[in-house]
């Protein structure tokens, strides 16, 4: 598995999760000396070019990466604080980026948030009417 990473700062917090993440496969590090709209979309771009499975951004809130990953098309980025909400951005709205607290989060928590991300491998199946809905939504905005 290839994941992208990307953060606008290096704690313990972001060391942690790279190194449960490296464990699983390679990852491709986005330049953490970027701000952190350009990390938020290198990441996203990195997922949709195929250049990675997945991605995990990581900023003070986790908000701006978010919504800087969110403007590329076919990224479908997610806030996540808990195992349960991050399982079940992948589960009922397929994302593909997950996007994380790197203050507000303890190491512990933010590497069993990327585990239940990465773990949860297939959508809902009851759920394939509104993921279609959002790659619709994505071909609607494209210029």
């Amino acid at each position: 598995m290839r994941i992208a990473f990307g953060a606008d700062d290096d704690n313990e917090t972001t060391r942690a999760v790279v190194g449960y993440l490296s464990g699983l496969g390679e990852v491709v590090r986005v330049d953490g000396g970027q701000p952190w709209p350009e990390i938020g979309a290198a990441v996203g771009r990195a997922v949709t070019g195929g250049g990675a499975d997945l991605g995990v951004v990581m900023c003070w809130t986790g908000t701006g990466t978010a919504i800087a990953a969110n403007k590329v098309p076919g990224v479908r980025a997610a806030l996540a604080w808990d195992p349960w909400v991050a399982g079940g951005a992948r589960r009922w709205n397929d994302a593909n980026v997950l996007a994380m607290s790197l203050k507000r989060l303890a190491p512990d928590v933010a590497v069993e948030v990327a585990r239940a991300f990465v773990e949860t491998a297939e959508p809902d199946p009851d759920e394939a009417d509104n993921i279609a809905l959002l790659a619709r939504l994505d071909r609607d905005a494209a210029p």
